[in-house]
């Protein structure tokens, strides 16, 4: 195995500018994405603003005048009604509603803008606005009738909108918390009526926090940068597994693999040699691209030696796993056709790239495809590595290890059994 090594080593050396490119390319994506990219994880809702037309089809005024006049209908005594009438008075659920739109957080996100509902959905459909906030005819009788009294359906309020944006989903969130807000306290109040203990309703919109960042005690966040610096390093290290692989279908096509074995060497050791050269290849590039980001973007300051060597074990691991990758794609490559071989390979790369989280952060993919992140052996070490960097616990480290090991364990079966034995290629 050693010669075969040495022979792969001295392959590399020559060919260096085909070895430098995948060493200096994801340098440079690396420290583009983290000056132009914001930090998602701990920006905050600054950014976030959505134009959103207002609709108001209710009269305010005459559904209260209808409900207080629906009190003395149902057989109410005088003094109960007119504490009803004092209560509903005091509601105003549109009034709430405006209140709510106008507080200062959700007014910093939202611009509201009233308009009949004709005009709106011309507005919207030109991409003019992002959201349509309607309250139907009726509305302030409907909600006094279902919160004072447990009588009828209550009201909805209607959000029309074109796509499922962030700036809709962050005003849907509004809407529900300001409903879910309303529906207690109108339980609490209608429970009170009919114990007989009527009261001042003094419920006030409230809007929790929205995006930004939330601190755990004990855990760090992970930084777009630290991710960026991981994703891309892990990817294109992948990709550097193929260089190897080529050099075997130019030595099947320049008969250098039957020479081998006519001097009676063992297939076996010339896999080796392959796999052995791709783990050297993958250390010294991981560790260059992942060194020179931490001093050019300050990726991974303030952490202790802990970390660090957390941190190697897990590097190491993955470098493990890609030699035997590199083993795979080099038995793929002296068993089939070259071309099919090719397309295979970049296949599994790219489903890689995808679902592990390398090509894009994998938060924003869908939810099925997020549950198959840790399946994939880039996206678990991704995984493992940001909760390395959260919480620097040695189960992390333990289970990575694990996993990695298994990863390459399977790989590495896969690549012998798949390796045409001797006079099969």
């Amino acid at each position: 195995m050693g010669a075969f090594f040495k022979k792969d080593i001295l392959v590399f050396y020559r060919d260096r500018k085909q070895v430098l490119i995948p060493l200096i390319l994801p340098i440079i994506l690396i420290v583009v994405m983290g000056f132009l990219v914001p930090d998602w994880f701990g920006s905050s809702t600054s950014s976030l603003q959505a134009k959103v037309a207002y609709v108001v089809k209710d009269d305010a005024a005459n559904g209260l005048q209808q409900f207080q006049d629906s009190l003395a209908a149902k057989g109410m005594k005088a003094e109960e009604a007119a504490a009803v009438g004092r209560l509903a008075k005091e509601i105003q659920p549109t009034k709430l509603l405006n209140d709510l739109l106008a507080s200062k957080p959700v007014a910093d996100m939202i611009e509201r803008m009233d308009m009949k509902e004709e005009e709106a959905l011309l507005r919207l459909k030109a991409e003019e606005i992002d959201a349509i906030v309607i309250l139907p005819e009726q509305f302030t009788r409907h909600v006094l009738d279902k919160m004072l009294l447990g009588e009828g359906k209550g009201a909805s309020i209607r959000l029309v909108a074109e796509e499922p944006t962030m700036e809709v989903s962050v005003l849907q969130g509004i809407i529900e918390s300001f409903t879910q807000q309303l529906n207690t306290d109108a339980a609490i109040t209608y429970a009170g009526r009919k114990l007989g203990s009527i009261g001042e309703m003094a419920w006030q919109p409230n809007v929790g926090a929205i995006g930004g960042m939330e601190q755990i005690e004990g855990v760090k966040t992970v930084t777009t940068k630290q991710y960026f610096t991981l994703s891309i390093s892990v990817i294109f290290t992948l990709f550097a597994s193929i260089v190897i692989a080529n050099k075997a279908t130019t030595e099947k096509r320049e008969q250098v693999f039957q020479r081998i074995l006519l001097s009676g060497s063992r297939p076996l050791a010339y896999l080796a040699g392959k796999a052995s050269s791709a783990l050297v290849l993958a250390i010294v590039q991981l560790l260059l691209v992942i060194v020179v980001s931490h001093f050019v973007l300050n990726v991974f300051t303030g952490f202790s030696l802990q970390f660090w060597f957390g941190f190697i074990l897990l590097t190491f691991m993955l470098c493990l796993f890609i030699g035997a990758m590199s083993g795979l794609f080099t038995a793929l490559m002296l068993r089939i056709n070259t071309n099919i071989a090719n397309a295979i390979i970049q296949s599994i790369l790219l489903m890689l790239g995808i679902l592990g989280g390398s090509f894009v952060p994998v938060y924003i993919l869908p939810d099925s495809m997020q549950r198959l992140w840790e399946w994939t052996p880039n996206g678990f070490w991704l995984s493992t590595m940001t909760q390395w960097i959260q919480q620097q616990s040695w189960d992390v480290v333990t289970s990575g290890l694990f996993g990695l090991a298994l990863f390459t364990a399977v790989t590495v079966v896969l690549s012998v059994w798949i390796f045409p034995k001797r006079g099969r290629i």
